[in-house]
C-alpha cells in the first residue's frame, strides 16, 4: 500500500493546471449583487495561481458561490466561484476560490512561473 502513495500525489500533481506559490496579497472579498446578503471581507491570500487562490474568510460562504476579489494594491477585480470550504481547527476556514477565466496578471508576480502564460 505504501507504494500507492506517491503514485497518487505524482497524479494529483500533474493534473494542476498551474503552479502554486504561498504569497500573500491583500484582497478585498465580496459577493456581486443579486448574489445573497451582501458583505465585504479584507484579507491576504495564502496561495495563489493563476487560476485563483487560497484565502482565509470569517464571512460565510459555500461551494458554487460566486464572489468578487479585488486586488487592492492594483484595483482590479476578478469574478470568482468559491472551490472548497476548509474549516480549520484555529482561526477561520480556508476557501479556494477559482476564477471564472485564468489571470495570471491579477496577481502582479514579476517572475510568474511558466505554466502561468499557458493556462486555458
Amino acid at each position: 500500500m505504501y507504494d500507492q502513495k506517491p503514485a497518487k500525489t505524482t497524479l494529483r500533481l500533474k493534473s494542476r493546471r498551474s503552479r502554486r506559490i504561498d504569497l500573500n496579497v491583500s484582497v478585498l472579498v465580496h459577493r456581486p449583487p443579486k448574489e445573497g446578503p451582501q458583505f465585504y471581507e479584507s484579507t491576504k491570500t495564502l496561495v495563489v495561481n493563476a487560476h485563483g487562490a487560497l484565502v482565509a474568510l470569517k464571512g460565510m460562504v459555500a461551494p458554487k458561490q460566486r464572489l468578487i476579489l479585488q486586488n487592492t494594491a492594483s484595483g482590479e477585480q476578478q469574478e470568482c466561484r468559491v472551490v472548497a470550504v476548509n474549516h480549520e481547527l484555529t482561526g477561520p476556514p480556508t476557501v479556494a476560490v477559482e476564477f471564472a477565466r485564468p489571470a495570471p496578471g491579477f496577481w502582479r508576480i514579476a517572475f510568474p512561473p511558466a505554466d502561468w502564460n499557458s493556462s486555458g
